[in-house]
């Protein structure tokens, strides 16, 4: 599975959430196996971050050309929140400010039940 985690750090992991979804600096692409153990993390820059407008859309956009399947931030706008369920990505939120690693656990929480 692809998880997708907006922060404005560039550190894996232990990169912060950031505050907001859309206009985050970085998205953190982690793919974890069956029993949720980490088997890669790669930080690409959020070109939707310096959109003028839409930033939600593109973000989505990027996210479904990325192959995600699970999109973590802090909040979800209604454009964004639309156009992840348009393309199938699942959204999970989670508080700002927690590390990759700490949400990570929440997400898989929230996903395992």
């Amino acid at each position: 599975m692809r998880l997708a985690f907006v922060t404005d750090e560039d550190s894996g992991l232990k990169s912060r959430i950031s505050s907001r979804f859309a206009r985050a600096k970085n998205i953190v692409l982690v793919d974890v196996d069956d029993s949720w153990n980490v088997v890669k993390a790669d930080t690409v820059h959020n070109t939707a971050a310096e959109s003028g407008s839409g930033a939600g859309v593109k973000i989505v956009q990027t996210l479904a050309d990325l192959k995600v399947d699970v999109a973590v931030g802090p909040s979800f706008g209604p454009n964004a929140a639309l156009a992840l369920n348009e393309v199938g990505i699942k959204s999970v939120t989670v508080p700002p400010g927690i590390t990759i690693e700490e949400a990570l656990n929440e997400v898989k929480e929230k996903i395992s039940g």
